[in-house]
């Protein structure tokens, strides 16, 4: 039974707390729970086994500053006298954030079979928690030795696996782009364990869910003392960030400034506290939210020969364990009384991940129809394909139109399409070795900014963001793609945050080797067969189209809700949309325009998430023109080739 004066009890918690800002410690509105009638996985691919692991597999990570087993016993922070709340796992609150429910057993598994890594089907996800949520079992802390009960984490699967809904019917597929809000649940996961502190009996009822019920009245008042510690912590942390100068852009559904937060965790959380440094301060390293960007789509990504937006990573490893570190796995920067850059990074399950999302080399030749050999294409991850039982058919006719349309205007940048019967994207023309690299890896168009004219707040961080970092951990990155590498750098505290993170990220990596002691020809593999190249210029990617039609909202900072938008000159884009809802418009290709409560309003005029570029207008070329202006009927035509790619 809820409580029907809510505020007076929250006040009275609040009086005891000290906190005179009740409004903190009200819940963010969300929007309201997707009706799902029918829950379909599109076909990629991947067996039904596979994609259970790669959503819950542990990357290493600590996202969550409480163990896993406080995680799975929170309540809701609902205020409710004479019942328990809700608990915070449960998957219909947690889909409100966008996250897709999970079950426990694996999917094609018989109770006592198990999948190729060893774990029978109930034993992947016990606790049902959403896709992209892993426990890591517990380990010794790499900075402190202590050890650390089992941990609550975000995996690839949370940011990289999309869901569009229509008419109650939720369609699901592996490395699209997720529509979820980070920053919303972690403010819920806050609020979740203030209540537990301060509201009558939610301790009572957190103790006995995370202790058991035969637990000692000194075990309940040791766990009380981690939770207050945990809060003062958290308290003193929030009052830091907000004494720091500027303030963070919005963020929301489907959209994150990672590159800022990677490069916060590494180079202000994991340095607090750092020992033999006199003077030094993690916190001028502390840089502001200023450019998010939509969670990018993953599939065919493992055979392109540069990577993220802007084109600046060359390997797999290296930007996989970066964006492992950036949410919160645990690395040794603090103490050079133990091993320097040992971390709690999973690199086996990393480099699994890896091979799952690539599969084998695209170019190996296979007998094709005509008997004649062809290569085999992507064999990992595929596109999703249109689904024409809820979408609708595509208009032949229309699509052969759009297709010549594609051909004129896209594919100079986009590359021919992946699926085209005459295999023109499979010749030499459009893949390239790499400097220590073996195999040959697709060339992507780097488009300079000047040209295409989208936002360049994303390019503007690595090319711009500096940090400082002690003496014991100088950064000593030689550019094996430079040409005088050998002695292209001398160890340095202060240096640009591309090299100190690729530096960071490459030791962490070398660690983990040695301490497993794989040898040199496995890591290399492991590395995906490449160098640590590094790159940082005013560019972005231009990637190919297969399964664009699935991946709202568009550009690269998702400032575009949907494809016809995107076809628009600029001017007429819409100056403003919401985030969050997951309607898909099959006519237009994109999100429909629905600002409901709970939602992310998104302002492009906002520098960060300018929707400005990419523009089809007549008149000359460059500063965001790429094309020449379009009819309706021609945007159409686009239209519908896009959703046969």
């Amino acid at each position: 039974m809820k409580y029907t004066h809510m505020a007076l009890l929250l006040a009275t918690a609040l009086l005891a707390s000290g906190c005179d800002k009740i409004k903190e410690f009200l819940p963010p509105d969300l929007p309201p729970a997707p009706i799902v009638k029918e829950a379909k996985w599109l076909n990629q691919n991947w067996s039904q086994a596979d994609r259970h692991w790669f959503h819950h597999a542990t990357q290493g990570t600590s996202t969550f500053p409480i163990p896993y087993s406080w995680f799975v016993a929170l309540e809701q922070p609902e205020i409710t006298i004479f019942s328990a709340a809700p608990l915070l796992r449960d998957e219909t609150y947690l889909s409100r954030f966008g996250f897709i429910p999970s079950p426990k057993a694996t999917p094609g598994l018989a109770a006592a079979e198990s999948n190729r890594w060893g774990q029978k089907a109930g034993e992947v996800n016990p606790d049902t928690l959403p896709v992209g949520f892993a426990r890591t079992p517990g380990y010794d802390d790499p900075s402190t030795g202590r050890k650390l009960p089992d941990q609550i984490g975000l995996t690839c699967a949370a940011c990289h696996t999309g869901h569009l809904e229509y008419k109650g019917v939720s369609l699901r597929f592996d490395g699209g782009t997720a529509p979820v809000d980070f920053g919303k649940l972690q403010t819920v996961l806050g609020l979740s364990l203030a209540y537990t502190k301060y509201l009558p009996f939610r301790f009572g009822r957190f103790a006995d869910r995370v202790l058991g019920p035969n637990h000692t009245s000194d075990q309940k008042a040791e766990l009380k003392a981690q939770l207050d510690a945990l809060i003062v912590a958290g308290e003193a942390l929030s009052k830091k960030m907000k004494e720091l100068p500027g303030t963070d852009a919005a963020e929301g559904f489907a959209r994150l400034d990672a590159l800022t937060r990677i490069g916060n965790a590494v180079f202000v959380n994991a340095l607090i506290g750092a020992k033999d440094a006199p003077g030094f301060d993690p916190w001028q390293n502390f840089a502001r939210i200023s450019a998010p960007v939509k969670f990018p789509h993953t599939w065919s990504t493992s055979w392109f020969d540069w990577v993220q937006y802007d084109a600046s990573i060359m390997q797999p490893m290296v930007r996989n364990a970066g964006e492992a570190l950036g949410v919160a796995a645990k690395i040794n920067l603090t103490n050079p009384g133990r091993e320097l850059y040992a971390s709690s990074v999973q690199v086996e399950n990393i480099h699994d991940m890896e091979e799952m999302l690539a599969g084998s080399d695209p170019l190996r030749k296979v007998p094709g129809p005509d008997g004649r050999e062809v290569p085999q294409g992507f064999t990992g991850l595929l596109a999703p394909t249109w689904p024409e039982k809820e979408f609708g058919a595509i208009d032949p006719a229309k699509r052969d139109e759009g297709r010549k349309l594609y051909r004129e205007l896209c594919q100079g940048c986009h590359l021919p399409p992946v699926n085209d019967p005459d295999k023109e994207f499979w010749s030499d023309k459009y893949w390239t070795e790499l400097p220590q690299a073996t195999g040959k890896y697709l060339k992507v168009t780097q488009v300079p900014i000047s040209v295409v004219g989208t936002d360049p707040g994303q390019a503007d961080i690595l090319q711009n963001r500096t940090v400082t970092v002690p003496p014991y951990v100088a950064i000593d990155y030689k550019d094996p793609c430079a040409a005088s590498s050998a002695d292209a750098a001398q160890p340095v505290t202060t240096t640009s945050f591309a090299a100190a993170l690729g530096y960071t990220v490459q030791r962490a990596t070398e660690t983990w080797y040695l301490n497993n002691k794989v040898p040199p020809e496995r890591q290399e593999e492991m590395n995906g067969n490449r160098a640590n190249c590094l790159q940082a210029k005013a560019i972005y990617k231009a990637r190919p189209l297969d399964g664009i039609w699935a991946v709202p909202p568009f550009l690269h900072n998702g400032s575009v809700p949907t494809l016809h938008d995107l076809l628009l000159p600029a001017a007429q884009r819409p100056k403003s949309f919401c985030l969050g809802g997951r309607e898909y418009d099959p006519k237009k290709l994109g999100y429909e325009a629905s600002c409901a409560k709970g939602t992310t309003v998104v302002d492009t005029t906002v520098a960060g998430s300018l929707n400005t570029g990419h523009e089809f207008k007549d008149g000359p070329k460059g500063n965001g023109v790429i094309g020449r202006a379009l009819t309706e009927a021609e945007r159409m035509a686009l239209l519908e080739y896009l959703k046969s790619l």
